[in-house]
């Protein structure tokens, strides 16, 4: 009796170790357990490289894998038909240099969101249009900032926080915050511009 046999292959998969298994860049299921545990330790490939790499794989290869391993068998894949492996070996990473690039990229957003603030502000002449408020409903001239300024940048606070979903380690709601959906879309970008140019470049590990 032959066995069906289903692959869900994800768009791309980071790993660490050298050896890489179809249970490391797919979902398996087959109704007998014992097929799906030796369809899941085949291996697809062996990095010999100690540095950072990737390579692109196309479905058909796993199937053909699956089914030379497995004779009879039915493999219907319902995910991905390329794939990439991120190969990342496990080092010695520098703690001090990821907390300095942490710092770096901190301070970046910080004094880049300020400054378009800034020039914002500047170009819609926002502290004018202040003081014409407070002479419109005091009928004297303000003299500094004030109760309009404190709201403004209360608000402007608040707003961040409401549109980003995120404070520090908290989050509103479950839903993505626009930032991370933006990093989703990149990402997916990023893995099928990789994809198109190994397929170019006949980089892709296919079928024979």
């Amino acid at each position: 009796m032959s066995e069906t046999i289903y692959l869900n292959v994800q768009q791309s998969s980071a790993i660490n170790r050298p050896v890489v298994r179809i249970d490391d860049v797919a979902e398996v299921f087959c109704e007998n357990k014992s097929v799906k545990k030796q369809v899941e330790k085949i291996v697809i490939q062996e990095f010999k490289s100690t540095k950072e790499f990737k390579q692109v794989f196309s479905t058909c290869l796993l199937i053909q894998m699956i089914t030379a391993a497995i004779p009879n068998c039915q493999v219907e894949s319902i995910g991905e038909t390329d794939f990439i492996v991120y190969y990342k070996p496990l080092g010695k990473e520098s703690k001090w240099k990821d907390r300095c690039k942490s710092i770096l990229v901190c301070l970046l957003a910080f004094f880049g969101a300020a400054f378009s603030i800034m020039t914002f502000n500047t170009d819609v002449t926002t502290p004018e249009l202040f003081d014409q408020i407070y002479e419109l409903f005091t009928g004297t001239e303000a003299e500094g900032p004030g109760v309009l300024q404190a709201a403004y940048s209360l608000g402007l606070f608040l707003g961040i926080i409401l549109f980003f979903n995120h404070g520090g380690r908290y989050k509103l709601t479950n839903d993505p915050s626009p930032l991370q959906v933006q990093m989703r879309q990149y990402e997916q970008g990023v893995n099928q511009a990789f994809i198109l140019d190994a397929e170019r470049n006949q980089e892709s590990k296919d079928v024979d």
